[in-house]
């Protein structure tokens, strides 16, 4: 009689505190690899492309934007990356390559990745650094007056991007 089954009720029971508990450490995992940032301001990100052209995040006030930071050396970056990329066609994405080498790499992995996108690189870390960033991928969804309204930290779709954008747009 060893090969009996617990009875269904039990068996659902276990299945019920095993998902519970997998995804307890799940949002456990997302709450730290999420930024400490003092408030809710973005601090001023200001750069250039890899094609010279200037950025400042500063120069977006008035409108809703994402600020996606992300790793050439990430597996899941490179998941959601033609995504993104997709994204940046349609609404403002501030995309920046953090330690994922010199501009001619990151360049490289673009064009091997098949995305086309302005992207500033960050090797060295020193423009997040106000970020706090811990992991990537890292998404920002910051509202017309500057104010962070969502961080999202792991894969997140183009879809509920838009989602959190549009909510930042309409409800800051």
């Amino acid at each position: 009689m060893p090969d009996e089954k617990p009875p269904l009720r039990k068996r659902l029971l276990r299945w019920l505190i095993e998902a519970l508990l997998i995804l307890g450490a799940f949002f456990a995992i997302q709450a730290w690899h999420a930024p400490d940032l003092p408030d809710a301001s973005l601090p001023p990100l200001v750069g250039s492309t890899l094609s010279g052209q200037p950025v400042d995040t500063a120069r977006l006030a008035g409108r809703a934007f994402i600020v996606h930071v992300w790793g050439s050396w990430c597996p899941i970056c490179r998941l959601e990356l033609s995504g993104i990329a997709g994204l940046a066609k349609d609404v403002p994405v501030v995309s920046i390559a953090w330690q994922s080498g010199d501009d001619a790499a990151v360049r490289a992995f673009l064009r091997e990745e098949g995305v086309d996108m302005a992207v500033v690189n960050d090797p060295d870390g020193r423009l997040i650094a106000p970020l706090g960033v811990k992991g990537v991928p890292l998404h920002l969804v910051v509202d017309g007056a500057g104010r962070i309204r969502f961080v999202e930290t792991g894969y997140t779709t183009p879809w509920g991007l838009r989602a959190r954008l549009w909510w930042a747009g309409n409800f800051s």
